[in-house]
């Protein structure tokens, strides 16, 4: 058949994404762009917050229209979605009748034979497919339909949480920590860059604990300088890095190796010590201010990306001013803030004070509007400045091109929009002048 894989939520949900679209081509599907050219739709979806599930309910009705009308012959829904409510497989049949069949994350391999049964069949409990806890790991060997622009990709390096924060249910549907070994990902980077691809942006539940399962302490630094090592592999990107865990050697690492770009997302969710222990972060608030000092310090220029949670139970509004006073200290050059979401069988979800959604909402927007401003002061300060900036792709008007710069992760950070004489190809490195900016993004001249 040919398959339309569409992947909602997180960069390592596209990444699982890749890995089932490269199984089905292995069993003899097609992988097509667009859904209204496709025979069978497989959504994966994303739970993390009650906001994503609603998504991804939203979407699977939405493609549930092209079957009734007959557009469609076949449609799957994979990933947390279905993990997370494998309890309520019934309800879910029910809910979404027109779905041929559910898979876990850890189920995906699976599919090609489901897809060769009867949908739903005489039983449709065996169409509902998820692991009562997540092993799978795709590695070097798992064939790879890329979803993403040429040059760049994301590699996962590590699968699962060993934390137990108190707000978060991602251990119960993705399983533990584990990762894969040093040797494999490099081979992977080498399968990418051979692709073509010239920036590697690592993501894992937890990136800063790679390697604690395979060789008794984390070895990010070790893989770091390792990847750096693979030809044609301009920046190397560290994403989703748990604070407990970023270290001495990790610093240094980002500070010393060449292609590792002076840029790091840290998850910090909070900086009040009293949240932060009911959070169960095991991080208090000195520890958090010390680590950004220290990350200032020690890496001239970086780029911190972070988010936080607001509305957590039994926050109050002197917690909110705390957590305020020390965004305008800090000045994160990239901030993401969430709105508590009560979780199913997550200690926060029974804890007592949980704040009114309005509470968290007003919440939500002060803290956004002061990250706005700050984000804005930042850009000015790129004002005059030469910088590398790489091509993502051409915009609409002839002579701009839209890019980024080494403290713009992709999909979720800011961009550049660059003015140039000459022709230029997504994936190339261009000198330029940063000659205006806005609240998130810069507008540059090649040089």
């Amino acid at each position: 058949m040919r398959v339309h894989v569409l992947s909602l939520g997180c960069a390592r949900t596209l990444v699982d994404s890749e890995g089932l679209a490269g199984i089905l081509e292995r069993a003899g599907h097609s992988i097509t762009e667009e859904p209204a050219q496709a025979d069978c739709v497989v959504v994966n979806t994303c739970a993390f917050i009650r906001e994503a599930e609603e998504e991804s309910v939203r979407t699977i009705l939405d493609i549930a229209q092209l079957k009734k009308e007959g557009r469609l012959r076949r449609l799957y829904v994979a990933g947390c979605l279905p993990q997370k409510r494998r309890g309520e497989s019934e309800d879910l049949l029910k809910l979404l009748p027109e779905v041929d069949g559910f898979l876990g994350p850890g189920d995906l391999s699976k599919l090609p034979d489901l897809m060769g049964s009867d949908p739903r069949g005489s039983d449709p409990s065996r169409f509902f497919v998820t692991s009562p806890v997540p092993t799978l790991l795709f590695d070097s060997l798992t064939p790879r339909h890329r979803l993403t622009p040429r040059h760049f990709a994301y590699l996962k390096i590590s699968e699962g949480c060993d934390h137990a924060c108190a707000f978060c249910s991602i251990p119960q549907f993705r399983g533990a920590h584990r990762s894969r070994t040093i040797e494999d990902l490099v081979q992977d980077a080498r399968q990418r860059a051979g692709e073509g691809v010239v920036e590697l942006n690592l993501v894992g539940q937890d990136t800063s604990y790679y390697g604690a399962d395979l060789y008794g302490r984390p070895r990010l630094p070790e893989l770091l300088e390792r990847l750096a090592g693979v030809k044609g592999i301009g920046w190397i990107r560290l994403l989703y890095a748990h604070p407990a865990h970023v270290t001495d050697d990790l610093i240094r690492a980002i500070r010393e190796i060449a292609p590792v770009v002076k840029y790091i997302d840290i998850p910090l969710q909070h900086v009040n010590d009293q949240l932060l222990a009911a959070m169960r972060r095991e991080t208090d608030g000195t520890q958090i201010r010390r680590l950004v000092e220290r990350l200032r310090t020690e890496i001239p220029a970086v780029a911190i990306r972070t988010t936080f949670i607001v509305g957590f139970p039994g926050e109050t509004d002197a917690q909110v001013d705390e957590l305020a006073r020390w965004m305008e200290e800090a000045r994160f050059e990239r901030v993401g803030i969430f709105p508590y979401s009560p979780e199913p069988k997550t200690p926060a979800e029974r804890m007592p004070g949980q704040v009114p959604e309005k509470v968290r909402r007003e919440r939500l927007d002060r803290l956004m509007r002061l990250q706005q401003g700050i984000a804005e002061e930042i850009n000015q300060t790129w004002l005059g400045r030469e910088v590398e900036v790489l091509v993502d792709e051409p915009d609409h008007d002839p002579g701009l091109y839209l890019g980024r710069t080494y403290a713009d992760a992709p999909e979720v950070d800011g961009q550049v929009f660059l003015r140039s004489d000459q022709p230029l190809a997504p994936g190339r490195f261009v000198r330029a002048k940063i000659i205006d900016t806005t609240e998130y993004d810069l507008v540059a001249e090649a040089l």
